[in-house]
């Protein structure tokens, strides 16, 4: 089971209810914070709402973005959308190039990352049958791979020199051109790109985490996705 938990800055006493989120049932908690609330007090309706979403059997929540008190959690773990933004980043990469007015197929993306991820790999030979070329911007081992791309694919792989319209960037360090889809932290940064599934209703607070949960259980498949 999934809890959410949603914040209100008012009066109001929480309780659990069961609501139909994206096709799942979650076990929502409304935690209040009226203005003036201690913070022992604030801690306390925290620890309620923790306590009865643990013993209803949730061991994942689901939290509004920029949730300000998700470090006092002790032991449910929020849901982190980062390994479904990875698994689709070479479809956010295309739709950046298509934002940026760029035809896929005349348009070059970066890939970085501090070392050769399995995410960047991936990212990396979906998108070579797609665009003009690809930057690998990996210290060490990038140009080691971005040769045998070369030779898998046939696809010109550029030196960072020659820049790029898109980034897809897997962790700090390295360059930016263009657009850049920072796909790594506590906060990634889609660049103003919006995914949705057809046919489902999100929660707009934590739309991501929601499609994380769905493509985890595959309720829905990358290529169905709407990214806009």
């Amino acid at each position: 089971m999934v809890g959410q938990i949603v914040y209100r800055r008012e009066k109001g006493r929480g309780k659990p209810e069961f609501v139909e989120l994206g096709r799942m049932m979650v076990l929502r908690w409304t935690l209040y914070e009226p203005s003036g609330l201690s913070r022992w007090r604030l801690e306390r309706r925290l620890r309620r709402a923790e306590g009865t979403l643990l013993k209803a059997g949730a061991g994942r929540v689901l939290l509004p973005e920029g949730f300000p008190y998700a470090s006092m959690l002790r032991t449910l773990k929020p849901v982190d959308p980062l390994p479904f933004w990875r698994a689709i980043a070479d479809r956010l990469a295309l739709r950046a190039l298509e934002r940026a007015g760029v035809t896929p197929r005349k348009g070059r993306a970066a890939l970085s990352a501090p070392r050769l991820c399995t995410e960047l790999r991936q990212t990396a030979e979906r998108l070579c049958p797609q665009v003009k070329g690809l930057v690998i911007d990996v210290p060490g081992v990038g140009q080691d791979y971005a040769r045998w791309l070369h030779l898998r694919y046939g696809l010109p792989v550029s030196p960072p020199s020659a820049g790029a319209e898109v980034t897809v960037a897997f962790g700090p360090g390295g360059g930016r051109w263009g657009t850049a889809l920072e796909l790594y932290g506590a906060r990634p940064d889609l660049a103003g790109l919006t995914v949705s599934a057809p046919g489902v209703d999100l929660p707009e607070d934590c739309a991501g985490q929601m499609l994380a949960l769905l493509w985890e259980q595959g309720a829905v498949e990358r290529e169905g996705l709407v990214i806009t």
